[in-house]
């Protein structure tokens, strides 16, 4: 209980009136003061600013908040005001949502000014910006575009007198965020006092209930305590640290965690970037070690290669990735005693190169021949500044035994200023290598700093995009050396595990599991490569996977879409995968090499194609749909339509022989008012295979969706596509919506529509007959989609409330075999509702108690029966009008899976030649001529559409010609 103001305190009061109006400068602080625009809460006792509205969300522990409260007692809150001025032990429930800097017992009356101001003062961003990169690894990227500067400056405590009113503290909390990341810094300046009097606390304003300092999230579960808080101790915290600076504390506090800063001796490391490509160059900062000046800094990088590192400060180094010949996620080691022991280990993700743009490009490609003057242009920014030097190196590798290796470094340039433009010319024999054989080059122009100063730069040399020197001299000599050479391709033909080419450009772009676009010609990404290496053909796309043999298939496409085969414009076998053998270089090699030898740069590609042979399609069959959206309606495999509103968390699809499990959670959508509507949806997914990582896929508590892999958060800031265990994660560019890829063939793609979660699969055909969970067994009969676990089955025509209690239910996961990760404080029962009911509509009578509800879905949905069950079950329109469009895209997917194409005919005829033409409609058109002294036998002209020939190929026959009535 506190007593009224004495007079001394009263005296104090009228003195603190008279403000601060210079700007305050102290050690580590950011500017405060009324000259800085700072607000002051007003001189009280155990009171607040107010509502404070703030301008952009601010993120903390999986909240975005438009407003907050600069409390007197030390502490900024989101939720309620705090007013409380003994500090209860964290964790604290009743929304008391609190950044605590030093929650105690002030009382401004005593003497002090607490002050606050929103900002985005440029220097102060740039500044909070250096300040969050300097401790967060890898947070590089990082951008502040708002701050909020609250300080109590030299304030009292509750039951001060004597000469004890002298004794004050003050503090800072600086609040930083980009929109998404977020973090706090802590400045303490002097720390006198812990408690005030009615805290327990003596004159001198120890003991009692000391100070508390962290941050709680208000449910009574999360929290996190800076070291010494409620303790005696907190009085050091201005003399302590967790980033090297005694008196400031910084810590990352959007997500559900809170992230300190600082150095760990637990033996992780943190890097970035975090991916690299494969080539090296890259300049990676690394966090883990509480690093010392004196420390001897080695990294260790996949293969053994080592790379020595660079002091930066206590928190950070740096080392430069060098040339490796490998991909994907993998480990790095760093040692801080000179390579005797390395304690601190990573994940670093290692790109194919042709997934990285080129940083140096190489001015007219077409034109690069020896002896011919040649022109690169790059970015100077990615090596440093302009003024320092650099080389121009030509790196070239070879090719021996079928292995790629590095073979040397041909000087270009030995010094230049870093200007970002060179020319120069390539002497013949240095660009090519060996006139003919296996000793000639695939090369890469690489620019390299000189100066062996670290500086800070992203890269200490940057490369070109991997290319061959023309020669049309020797092209064909080569080209003939490489075909005699070359065994029988049915050797890679005849191999199952060679997926077949999809028939269709449709398929194709649709079959995401097993196929994707080439990069060699994707017009999207460069129309210059589908001319270069496909001329004639629009797209071309890859098969994900290679054979058992290391084989990749090629399939390229007319405009019209269909299917190309054979010289020059068709696909065609690759002996090794773009991610076999050395990743892109075995292929440019074994593939792409012969490819320009034989067919762009001599007149002999019917060599090539007899090596590296087009598949025709005619194996393919396509992948199977299946899909669950909105308020979940579920399309089975079988393409049966039923809608199941479990609340929970549920096994969506299992296939046995591979091990794979989707699992989705399953959760009332809350409408805009705050309240549970009557139906539920899909909030998170988890789902393996075989031998791969654990990906979760959720929405968290921003609306925003995240990515964990095997539980930990896996961000999409550097690459849209990345490697895991078993897996590819690919992200869609600007929108929310993922693909995951297994090493089956198998597809997961998620999409966020509003605050839920729709997926779509494509399941090969090899599992059918081997599915089970809510997406049913397939098999080609709906009939017994309902299959239980204990292997009978629904009948499908059963009742709404016989499907959801006889059957979802039944597909309920457990805490055993739940794949999902759950948040501090939460676990598998936390998601569950056994006493939920859904409601249970019939979709072909629905009625509306809200008339004009009811008219405005029937005007938006039409028949579309899913929709008008959203918009009835969450009276949300837009929840509606994306279960129309989802239908909609299912089932247009599904037709362009389907529909069969054209099995393409070989473009040449004995004794005669024959003509392609594809029509924009998509049809087919082969016409044929004989050469003189033959007839032909059969049709002139046949065309196919849809997988329909009207006719069949006809011959060349010896003798004089015979005419033909041709359609």
């Amino acid at each position: 209980m506190k007593s009224a103001l004495s007079s001394v305190q009263l005296t104090l009061f009228a003195l603190s009136q008279l403000s601060i109006l210079e700007a305050l400068v102290l050690p580590n602080f950011y500017p405060f003061g009324q000259s800085e625009g700072d607000q002051l809460v007003p001189t009280n006792d155990d009171g607040s600013s107010g509502t404070i509205p703030i301008s952009v969300p601010f993120p903390f522990f999986d909240r975005n908040h438009n407003s907050l409260f600069v409390n007197t007692n030390g502490v900024i809150s989101f939720l309620v005001q705090v007013s409380q001025y003994t500090p209860d032990t964290f964790p604290l429930d009743g929304n008391r949502r609190v950044v605590a800097s030093f929650w105690a017992d002030v009382n401004t009356n005593n003497g002090g000014e607490v002050f606050y101001r929103e900002t985005t003062d440029p220097n102060l961003l740039q500044q909070a910006t250096d300040d969050v990169k300097s401790v967060y690894v890898g947070q590089r990227k990082f951008r502040a575009t708002w701050l909020l500067v609250a300080t109590w400056y030299k304030v009292a405590f509750y039951g001060a007198s004597g000469n004890y009113t002298k004794k004050t503290n003050t503090f800072q909390a600086v609040l930083i965020t980009n929109g998404k990341h977020s973090f706090v810094i802590y400045n303490y300046n002097n720390i006198t006092w812990t408690t005030g009097t009615a805290s327990g606390g003596n004159v001198s304003g120890l003991g009692g209930s000391p100070a508390q300092a962290g941050f709680n999230a208000g449910d009574g579960i999360r929290y996190f305590n800076v070291p010494g808080s409620a303790t005696d101790r907190i009085i050091n915290v201005s003399s302590n640290s967790n980033v090297g600076k005694p008196g400031r504390w910084m810590f990352r506090i959007d997500s559900a965690k809170i992230e300190a800063g600082g150095c760990n001796t637990k033996g992780s490391l943190v890097v970035s970037p975090h991916s690299v490509m494969m080539l090296g160059g890259d300049n990676i900062f690394v966090g883990g070690p509480c690093y010392e000046l004196s420390n001897l800094i080695v990294c260790e990088f996949p293969g053994g290669k080592l790379s020595n590192g660079t002091y930066i400060n206590n928190i950070q180094s740096s080392c430069t990735v060098p040339m490796l010949n490998v991909t994907g996620r993998l480990t790095i080691k760093m040692s801080i005693n000179g390579g005797k022991s390395f304690d601190f280990r990573g994940i670093l993700t290692v790109v194919n190169i042709k997934r990285v743009p080129p940083r140096v490009d190489r001015l007219v490609p077409s034109s690069w021949s020896e002896n011919v003057p040649v022109k690169i242009n790059w970015d100077p920014g990615h090596l440093g500044v302009d003024t320092l030097s650099v080389a121009v190196l030509l790196a070239r590798f070879s090719m021996k035994d079928d292995d790629v290796y590095f073979h040397s470094m041909f000087s270009l340039k030995e010094e230049q200023k870093n200007t970002g433009e060179s020319q120069f010319t390539v002497p013949e024999g240095e660009g090519q290598g060996a006139a003919v054989g296996d000793n000639h080059f695939v090369t890469l122009v690489l620019v390299k700093k000189i100066s062996d100063n670290f500086s800070n730069s992203p890269a200490e040399w940057i490369w070109s995009d991997m290319f061959y020197w023309f020669n049309y001299g020797l092209a064909e000599q080569r080209c003939m050396f490489w075909h005699d050479r070359q065994p029988d391709p049915q050797i890679y033909t005849d191999d199952a595990t060679l997926l077949p080419c999809p028939q269709t450009f449709l398929q194709a772009q649709a079959d995401r599991g097993r196929f994707t676009l080439d990069e060699y010609c994707n017009p999207t990404a460069d129309p210059y490569q589908c001319v270069l290496y496909h001329f004639g053909a629009s797209h071309c796309f890859r098969a994900n996977i290679p054979s058992e043999q290391g084989a990749g298939q090629q399939c390229c496409y007319s405009r019209p879409g269909n299917l190309m085969i054979g010289p020059q414009n068709g696909g065609s076998l690759d002996r090794y995968h773009i991610e076999a053998g050395v990743p892109a270089l075995s292929h440019f090699f074994q593939d792409l090499v012969p490819y320009l030898d034989c067919c762009l740069l001599s007149d002999n590609c019917e060599r090539y194609f007899e090596k590296r042979p087009s598949d025709d399609g005619s194996r393919y069959v396509p992948p199977r749909p299946a899909t669950g959206i909105t308020d979940p309606h579920m399309i089975t495999l079988d393409g049966f339509e039923y809608t199941f509103n479990g609340y929970g968390e549920y096994h969506v699809l299992q296939i046995p022989p591979i091990d794979f499990e989707l699992q989705g959670r399953m959760q009332p959508l809350i409408d805009d008012n705050g309240s549970s509507t009557s139906g539920t949806v899909f909030k998170a997914f988890a789902m393996k295979e075989n031998g791969s990582d654990v990906v979760q896929i959720h929405i968290n508590g921003r609306r925003e969706i995240e990515i964990l892999v095997n539980s930990a958060l896996v961000e999409f800031d550097e690459q849209f596509m990345m490697d895991f265990q078993g897996a590819t994660v690919i992200k869609y560019n600007n929108t929310s919506k993922y693909s995951v890829i297994f090493n089956s063939g198998l597809s997961v793609t998620i999409e966020r529509v509003e605050d839920l979660l729709q997926f779509m699969l494509l399941v090969p055909p090899e599992f059918k007959e081997h599915t089970r969970g809510l997406l049913g067994f397939w098999d080609g009969n709906q009939g017994n989609d309902f299959l239980l676990p204990s292997g009978a089955s629904l009948s499908h025509n059963s009742t709404h409330s016989r499907i959801h209690y006889e059957f979802g239910q039944l597909w309920a996961t457990n805490a055993d075999n739940s794949l999902f990760t759950y948040e501090e404080g939460k676990n598998h029962t936390s998601y569950f509702d056994k006493q939920y009911v859904p409601t249970f509509m019939d979709p072909d009578n629905m009625v509306f108690d809200n008339a004009t509800l009811g008219h405005l879905a029937y005007k938006v949905c039409g028949d579309n029966k899913q929709c008008l069950f959203d918009i009835k079950a969450t009276g949300k329109v837009s929840i509606g009008q994306a279960a129309k469009k989802a239908v909609g895209y299912f089932f247009s997917l599904t037709n362009d899976l389907e529909t069969p194409g054209c099995i393409p005919m070989e473009n040449k005829i004995g004794n005669g030649n024959v003509v392609r033409n594809d029509t924009q409609d998509g049809r087919i058109i082969y016409r044929f001529q004989c050469n003189s002294g033959f007839f032909l036998h059969g049709s002139s002209v046949i065309s196919c559409l849809q997988g329909q020939w009207n006719g069949s190929t006809p011959s060349c026959l010896p003798g004089k010609v015979i005419f033909n009535n041709d359609e």
